[in-house]
């Protein structure tokens, strides 16, 4: 099955070399199928998500709230997610 519509977030990873603190910035995405939502780790049927909503951080990045069954999932998203929303919200009403 092929996925309707993707959003890129970014996801920060800490990690220690040379005795240094290191920070790592790695983009991952969150992929919108006709019957779930899927994450790199995990995967949500749309029954198990309640709305998708966004609140901006800054000039340049967005918080993507994922509102689930299991509790509000964060994602900071540099690009735009209204096409990622209205996308899901078009597959909610089906």
């Amino acid at each position: 099955m092929n996925w309707i519509c993707s959003q890129a977030y970014m996801k920060k990873e800490r990690l220690i070399e040379d005795n240094q603190q290191l920070t790592v910035e790695k983009e991952e995405y969150l992929y919108l199928y006709e019957d779930r939502i899927v994450t790199p780790k995990r995967s949500f049927t749309l029954p198990q998500v309640l709305d998708i909503t966004k609140k901006h951080l800054s000039a340049r990045y967005t918080f993507l709230y994922l509102h689930t069954i299991e509790g509000v999932l964060t994602y900071i998203v540099k690009s735009s997610p209204d096409l990622f929303i209205s996308h899901y919200r078009k597959m909610k009403e089906q």
